[in-house]
């Protein structure tokens, strides 16, 4: 049955009334609306009665009481978490409540792709992937498996990077709860597409790889050759492509699947070719060894290391203005979009290893820069400043409560007092609540 505006509900755990307001959409499993306690305004999920079982009544209690992933900063507040369970008097169908989302500063990535919202820019698409991989790390920690990671349940702030993930319904605890629903078949592991194994963690991993390139290449890794030649795109067909053979369009080695000469393929190509060095190859072991391999999948955390990494080595070109990305071992950087050569500016690496810091007149020093776990990763601690009274001096500020020491070349030792700066000069290395860091070509 269809809900009616004005149509009062009753939330079963806190056992609040709750007004319908109007419908906002309708899928596969349902239909969504706004609903109003008389001071807030929420969103609706309302099974078809063929969705309304009692196993997956059961399944959003759990959700309900045991709450969004909370391990790791941030993480959690992304997911639009099941609030309470709604219920009707004498009818079987139920819902769940969860937040109201703010779609005027949200995006879908179909929208982006049509071009009907803004699309990120290079570094905000780091960010947006940096959260999505955060959040589902944070998940999986909590012993759960997600199911149906798709961009269909996503949504992102283009001009910010902030991410919501939706439709989180049908999670589970990681290889015991049965699951009701099985994904997108085009986001499915192989092996869940043959039929052989039920979505778990190791599944999810396929899956964010193939969100992550859908997101990057606005294409998906296995429409190539192969799809391009299937004239009725029917169950079947997508089984062979998505399941039964998958090769990836960009496979080194097989090239059975490579992209087709059309120009229909030609923006896959270009923001193909506008991915980092170090992000192909991600993206290559992904969809070659891990394809067949769950073991070999690519974990959340070195996709987190990646774009934090890739964050770290923005620069502005000085001619568009467009952002660039940097990485470890490029010697030289042409911009991806006007063509002109960048002059890469010096650098702060720290001796874990972790890190390389590009240093631009802008550039921000983080608390994840010096310490991985910080409860505050974000949080400003030094900065890149030109001396007021000599333009041309650049030194890094420390904004700190505490001191620095500076250690020159000659082996000298200086503090660097709070709201003071180090002179930004190669070879010159700094300890920053004993981590150390050194400027480099």
């Amino acid at each position: 049955m269809q809900l009616k505006n004005r149509q009062e509900l009753k939330a079963e755990i806190l056992e609040q009334t709750l007004t319908v307001v109007k419908k906002l959409a309708e899928g596969g499993q349902g239909e969504v609306y706004c609903v109003t306690d008389g001071e807030k305004h929420y969103a609706l999920k309302w099974y078809n009665i063929e969705q309304s079982t009692e196993e997956q009544k059961e399944a959003i209690r759990q959700l309900v009481t045991q709450g969004a992933p909370q391990r790791v900063t941030g993480a959690g507040e992304r997911f639009i978490w099941p609030l309470d369970l709604i219920i009707l008097d004498n009818v079987e169908q139920f819902g769940y409540l969860m937040p109201l989302i703010d779609r005027r500063h949200f995006a879908e990535l179909g929208e982006v792709q049509a071009l009907r919202k803004a699309p990120p820019s290079l570094v905000k698409l780091c960010e947006i992937s940096y959260q999505i991989a955060n959040s589902y790390r944070a998940l999986h920690l909590s012993g759960y498996c997600y199911r149906d990671i798709s961009s269909g349940n996503l949504m992102f702030n283009p001009h910010t990077g902030d991410v919501l993930i939706c439709d989180n319904d049908n999670i589970g605890i990681n290889r015991q709860s049965k699951a009701q629903v099985y994904g997108t078949m085009e986001y499915m592991a192989p092996e869940v597409v043959r039929g052989e194994a039920d979505p778990s963690t190791e599944t999810d991993l396929h899956s964010l790889a193939i969100l992550l390139f859908d997101l990057w290449v606005w294409h998906h890794p296995f429409h190539g050759e192969m799809e391009y030649q299937i004239r009725v795109w029917d169950v079947p067909a997508k089984r062979r492509i998505y399941g039964e053979n998958p090769i990836f369009i960009f496979d080194p080695k097989n090239k059975d699947n490579q992209l087709p000469n059309d120009p229909d393929y030609d923006t896959a190509r270009k923001r193909w070719s506008y991915c980092p060095a170090p992000l192909q190859s991600l993206f290559t072991r992904a969809f070659t060894d891990g394809l067949h391999n769950p073991a070999q999948r690519i974990v959340e955390g070195e996709w987190q290391s990646l774009f934090l990494q890739l964050k770290d080595g923005s620069i502005v070109c000085p001619k568009c203005h467009a952002e660039n990305l940097w990485w470890q071992g490029q010697t030289t950087l042409r911009c991806w979009h006007c063509q002109t050569e960048i002059t890469i500016p010096p650098k702060l690496i720290f001796a874990d290893g972790q890190h390389t810091l590009l240093l631009n007149k802008e550039t921000k020093l983080l608390q994840r820069h010096i310490k991985h776990s910080s409860d505050q990763p974000n949080t400003i601690i030094g900065e890149v400043v030109q001396n007021p009274q000599n333009p041309n001096v650049w030194g890094i500020r420390n904004l700190t409560e505490k001191a620095w020491t500076a250690i020159f070349p000659d082996g000298s030792h200086k503090p660097v007092e709070p709201q003071r700066a180090a002179p930004l000069k190669l070879g010159l290395k700094l300890n920053i609540s004993g981590t150390e860091a050194e400027i480099v070509a």
